[in-house]
């Protein structure tokens, strides 16, 4: 593989995270070396990352590595959910204000669904908050055990 690649490589520098485009050459071992970051998604908004993997990957690491994939598919999948219910709803909404003759959607009018939207899935966001928080704790303590891992071995 030769030429520009739509994702990016994280990039540590004077302190600030910041983004860089790569050039992806054809003398990668495996498919990334370093976590790859593609372009937002159209529906979810989110950027897929494509995670690094080392040539002598432990099986904590795999399991570190795989269980970020899985909080990715995992958050990808609600937000591109919420987001098509929420394209759909809003139509919806938009086009029965039509119906009832209005010219122009004013910003009060939409204010009315975006409040009946969220108190409709206050509960469906509330259970996604507590699954975000437990996966990422889970993560926290799987890096921490990779961490300390590497530590013995050096």
């Amino acid at each position: 593989m030769t030429g520009i690649c739509n994702y990016m490589k994280p990039k540590y520098n004077n302190n600030i995270f910041r983004l860089f485009t790569v050039k992806v050459s054809s003398n990668l071992k495996s498919p990334a070396q370093f976590d790859l970051i593609g372009p937002p998604d159209p529906v979810s908004n989110l950027r897929p990352i494509i995670f690094a993997k080392s040539e002598n990957e432990s099986k904590l690491e795999k399991k570190f590595r795989e269980a970020r994939e899985d909080t990715q598919i995992w958050n990808q999948n609600f937000w591109r959910e919420h987001n098509n219910n929420f394209i759909k709803e809003r139509r919806q909404f938009q086009e029965t204000l039509k119906a009832q003759g209005k010219t122009s959607i004013t910003a009060d009018d939409m204010s009315i669904f975006y409040k009946e939207f969220l108190d409709k899935n206050w509960h469906m966001h509330l259970n996604y908050n507590v699954a975000w928080y437990k996966r990422n704790i889970k993560l926290l303590f799987l890096e921490i055990r990779v961490r300390i891992s590497k530590l013995k071995f050096r």
